[in-house]
C-alpha cells in the first residue's frame, strides 16, 4: 500500500522525468540523449563540416545513448533564425560564424583588424584562455555553451572591377560584410561602403552589380562560387574568423558528466576537421582561382594595418574595458 509520502515522492519523480523529456534529454533510466543539430550551409562548407564531424564523432562515442537529428542547407532557416531557435531550445547545437557577435558584443574583439599574426597563434588562443573567456561571456550573455572553436579562417577581399592594393582602393566600394557593427565600422574606417547582407543573397547581388565586392575566407569564396562573379581577390587576411560550435545552455546542463565529456570531445573532432580543410583549401585555392581567370594579389598589409589602427579603440569600447583587458592579457 502507498502512503501519502510515497505518493508525493512518485509525483516528484514524474515531474522530473517530464522536465527531462521536454528538454529532449534523458533521465538515467532511459539513457538516451536527443539532439537536434542545424546549420544554414550545405555539405563542403566549413560550418557544415564542423557540425557533420561533430555528429559523426558523437554518434561513434555515444552509440545508442544519443539520438541525433541533422538539418542542413538552411532547412530550419539562416544563421539568424538558427540563433533564435537554439536560444529557445528548439535545436540544441548550431555552428556560428561572424554573426555570433549579435548575441554577445564581447565577440566584437574578433573584428579587430590583424588581431592574430597567423593561424597557429589564432588556434592556440581559441584553445586556451582567450577561448575560455569568450565562452564564459557567451554563456552569461546568451545562455549558450561553447563546445569548441573551429575555423573559417582568415578573411580576404574579393571585388568585381577593381584591384585592391592599398586602403584607398576601397574608397566608396559597396563591400558585403556580416551584420557585426564593428566589422562595418572597420570597413567604413578603411573608406569602403560596407553593406550587410545574408550570405545566401551575395552571389546574385555581386552578379547584378548591387555589390562591388565582399570579404570572406577563400573557402567561402569557393563554396559559394563567388569567384564566378569576381575578377580580383586581395589576400588581406584582415580578420580571423572562428566557428563557434554552440549548444543551448539548459540542454547542456541537463546532461550527465559523461555525456558532457563526449560532446566536448566530439566538438574537438569537428574543430580539427575544419582546421585541416582550412589548411588544405588555402594551399590549393589560390592556384585554382588563378586558373579560372581571377587575379589574386597580396596588397600592402602595412598600409592596411596603419589605416585600421583607429578601429581598435572603438572596438574596445564595444567589448567593454574589463573583458577587453582580460582578452588582451590572454594573448600576451
Amino acid at each position: 500500500m502507498f502512503t501519502l509520502s510515497s505518493l508525493k515522492r512518485l509525483a516528484t519523480v514524474g515531474v522530473v522525468a517530464s522536465v527531462l523529456g521536454a528538454a529532449g534529454l534523458a533521465s538515467p533510466a532511459f539513457s538516451q540523449t536527443k539532439l537536434r543539430l542545424a546549420v544554414e550551409t550545405n555539405a563542403g562548407d566549413p560550418l557544415n563540416i564542423m557540425l557533420a564531424n561533430f555528429r559523426d564523432a558523437l554518434a561513434k562515442s555515444a552509440g545508442s545513448g544519443v539520438a541525433i537529428e541533422f538539418f542542413e542547407g538552411g532547412a530550419l532557416g539562416d544563421e539568424t533564425a538558427l540563433m533564435e531557435l537554439i536560444r529557445a531550445g528548439e535545436v540544441q547545437v548550431v555552428p556560428l560564424g561572424s554573426d555570433v557577435v549579435t548575441l554577445d558584443k564581447g565577440f566584437s574583439v574578433l573584428d579587430t583588424p590583424f588581431l592574430f599574426a597567423d593561424k597557429a597563434s589564432a588556434r592556440a588562443a581559441f584553445d586556451g584562455k582567450f577561448g575560455e573567456l569568450l565562452g564564459a561571456s557567451l554563456r552569461e550573455k546568451a545562455g549558450l555553451e561553447v563546445l569548441a572553436f573551429g575555423e573559417l579562417g582568415f578573411r580576404t577581399i574579393s571585388t568585381t572591377n577593381k584591384q585592391i592594393n592599398v586602403p584607398a582602393d576601397l574608397k566608396g566600394l559597396k563591400i558585403r560584410t556580416p551584420g557585426s557593427p564593428t566589422r562595418i565600422l572597420a570597413f567604413k574606417t578603411l573608406g569602403a561602403a560596407p553593406t550587410p547582407m545574408p550570405l545566401g543573397e551575395v552571389y546574385m547581388a555581386l552578379k547584378q552589380g548591387a555589390l562591388d565586392g565582399q570579404e570572406n575566407p577563400l573557402s567561402v569564396i569557393k563554396d559559394f562560387s563567388f569567384f564566378e562573379v569576381q575578377k580580383f581577390i586581395a589576400l588581406t587576411n584582415h580578420v580571423y574568423t572562428p566557428i563557434t560550435l554552440a549548444m543551448n545552455g539548459a540542454a547542456y546542463d541537463a546532461l550527465t558528466a559523461e555525456m558532457k565529456a563526449k560532446l566536448k570531445e566530439a566538438a574537438k573532432a569537428g574543430a580539427a576537421a575544419t582546421r585541416k580543410v582550412s589548411d588544405d583549401s588555402d594551399a590549393r585555392l589560390v592556384d585554382e582561382f588563378k586558373s579560372k581567370g581571377v587575379t589574386v594579389t597580396t596588397p600592402d598589409l602595412a598600409a592596411f594595418r596603419a589605416a585600421a589602427e583607429p578601429v581598435k579603440g572603438e572596438i574596445a569600447k564595444v567589448v567593454g574595458p574589463d573583458l577587453m583587458a582580460k582578452l588582451e592579457a590572454s594573448l600576451k
